[in-house]
C-alpha cells in the first residue's frame, strides 16, 4: 500500500510542478546545415489577381548543372527562360532560408466569402528530392508579403525593362 501511495504522490507532485510551469522551455528549431540538402533545384511561384500582371509566374530551375530562371508571361504560350549566375542562384537560396520558406509546406488556405482575391501558388524541390507547397486564396503564410515582394524583384531584375511593366 504505501508503494502505491508513493507513486501517487510522486505521480502528482510531477503533475502540480508542470502545471505550474507557466512556459515550457522551447526545443531548438531543426536546420539542417547548409550542405545537407538545401540546394535548391526547382523553385516556383504564381501570383494571380484581379489586376493584370505581365507575368503571371516564374520558376527557378537547375537541370544537369545549367540554373535558369523561367517567366509565364501573359497570353503567351512558351516560357521565356533567362539564364542566371550562380551569385544570383546563392541570393535566391538565402531569400528561401531568410523567409523560411521551407516552413509553407503543406500551406493551404482560403478565406470563405472572399469574392476578389489574390491567390499564390508555391512548390519548391530541394536537390535531395524533399518537395515543399503551399497555396492560398486571400490566406497566407507567415511572412508571405515580405518574401513574395523579395522574390518577385528578384526575378523581375532578370528581365528587360519593357518586360517587367504590369
Amino acid at each position: 500500500m504505501s508503494k502505491r501511495l508513493f507513486r501517487l504522490l510522486l505521480l502528482l507532485a510531477g503533475t502540480i510542478t508542470l502545471c505550474s510551469c507557466r512556459y515550457f522551455p522551447a526545443l531548438p528549431a531543426f536546420s539542417p546545415s547548409p550542405e545537407a540538402d538545401t540546394q535548391l533545384s526547382l523553385l516556383y511561384f504564381s501570383e494571380s489577381n484581379s489586376y493584370f500582371k505581365r507575368v503571371q509566374g516564374y520558376e527557378y530551375r537547375n537541370e544537369n548543372g545549367a540554373p535558369a530562371a523561367y517567366f509565364y508571361m501573359a497570353n503567351e504560350e512558351e516560357l521565356y527562360p533567362v539564364p542566371v549566375d550562380p551569385a544570383w542562384v546563392d541570393t535566391l537560396t538565402g531569400l528561401v532560408r531568410q523567409y523560411d520558406l521551407a516552413g509553407w509546406d503543406g500551406f493551404s488556405g482560403s478565406a470563405k466569402g472572399l469574392l476578389d482575391g489574390t491567390h499564390f501558388l508555391f512548390q519548391m524541390t530541394l536537390t535531395g528530392g524533399k518537395e515543399i507547397s503551399a497555396s492560398g486564396y486571400g490566406v497566407f503564410p507567415p511572412n508571405y508579403y515580405e518574401a513574395s515582394q523579395q522574390i518577385d524583384a528578384h526575378f523581375m531584375q532578370l528581365l528587360p525593362e519593357d518586360m517587367r511593366d504590369w
